[in-house]
């Protein structure tokens, strides 16, 4: 099954669908499997993958860092589900929404900012989310949305008074020994993002988030801005697994069941836990792994990770897709493939 998914990946490669990747296949047992093919970069040449790149992770940062640093929150009694976040953020005008809403992207917010290359700073960020009104009645669909991960980050920020990168570091990374973890990483060793040519940057992303939100937010934001490598999400996946996580049994629990299922705006029904997305028809975790126990998600850099805690498996691809241009970015038709190929060998040896 390994060299199966590393023979798919090289395809992908060879026809310029990715530049490279890395990803490791982990199980309840402590075992795991980590591999990489491809290049770090293509430009301004052509590097080959080591093995140790650093990635941006993009919206797995989501999962990864904001909704579990929220969930010690509420944990340590210092958040609830229901906290209001004109309570904690005075400027928010939308005084029914809640951090359930916000983990759940059932909040009524938009996905995005409009023209968010044109961000110049932090400032710029908070008068854009302030302002924003709602496209949908609070709690009435699920949209997919950036901007409620970001007043997560903020509310981390203001509860704590630690930046996210501090206090994920203290709450994940380091107890989970994630040392290659970061939202300000390494930047000789990160695979390099797109070529970005606008009013606020011009010249390669290495080693700076490619989200343009973030980036103005100088990366430590709740919706991107984390770097990490497989081998270190490869740990945080056990970690959950093994029932050893930074959170405890009770609230590591409340990450997977269904929480919300609800139409977009286009009728398609979503489904969604705390933070996580849940698998549904053709999903990056392939076809048939446990809905109830299963929680993934993706990251528009080319990333994607799922943990099935019924069938003890873990599985995070690592990908600079969108290196050097985003359009050149193919690797979602590989996700599902892989998933399969996961859940098929895991049921062979299951059955013998």
């Amino acid at each position: 099954m390994y060299k199966k998914i590393k023979e798919l990946l090289q395809t992908g490669v060879d026809q310029g669908f990715f530049p490279g990747a890395s990803w490791c296949v982990v199980h309840g047992n402590g075992d795991s499997f980590c591999d990489f093919v491809g290049y770090k970069s293509l430009l301004p040449e052509k590097v080959l993958n080591s093995g140790d790149e650093i990635y941006d992770v993009a919206s797995l940062t989501k999962v990864i860092s904001t909704t579990t640093m929220i969930m010690t929150l509420i944990e340590n009694n210092r958040l609830t589900l229901d906290t209001k976040v004109s309570s904690i953020l005075p400027l928010f005008k939308h005084q029914d929404i809640n951090i359930y809403h916000l983990l759940t992207h059932s909040s009524g917010l938009p996905a995005d900012i409009a023209r968010a290359s044109r961000l110049k700073g932090k400032d710029d960020v908070k008068n854009k989310v302030y302002e924003m009104d709602l496209i949908y009645p609070t709690g009435e669909n699920i949209i997919y949305s950036d901007i409620g991960f970001i007043l997560l980050g903020w509310i981390i920020e203001v509860v704590t008074q630690m930046s996210l990168d501090s206090y994920a570091s203290l709450m994940i990374f380091k107890p989970l020994e994630m040392y290659d973890t970061s939202y300000h990483p390494n930047r000789e060793r990160c695979a390099p993002t797109e070529f970005r040519a606008d009013d606020v940057y011009h010249g390669l992303l290495q080693g700076l988030v490619h989200d343009e939100k973030s980036f103005a937010l100088g990366s430590e934001a709740g919706h991107a801005g984390l770097f990490s490598t497989a081998k270190d999400i490869s740990k945080f996946m056990i970690s959950i697994l093994q029932d050893r996580f930074v959170l405890n049994k009770k609230y590591l629990g409340e990450l997977f069941p269904l929480r919300e299922e609800k139409p977009n705006l286009k009728g398609d029904i979503l489904t969604r836990a705390l933070g996580w997305d849940k698998p549904q028809g053709h999903s990056s975790a392939g076809d048939n792994l446990s809905f109830e126990d299963t929680i993934i998600h993706t990251g528009f850099t080319g990333c994607n990770m799922f943990i099935d805690k019924k069938n003890q498996l873990g599985f995070v691809l690592l990908s600079n897709a969108v290196h050097p241009k985003r359009d050149m970015n193919q690797i979602i038709q590989f996700r599902n493939k892989i998933g399969n190929m996961i859940f098929k060998e895991w049921e062979e040896n299951h059955d013998t």
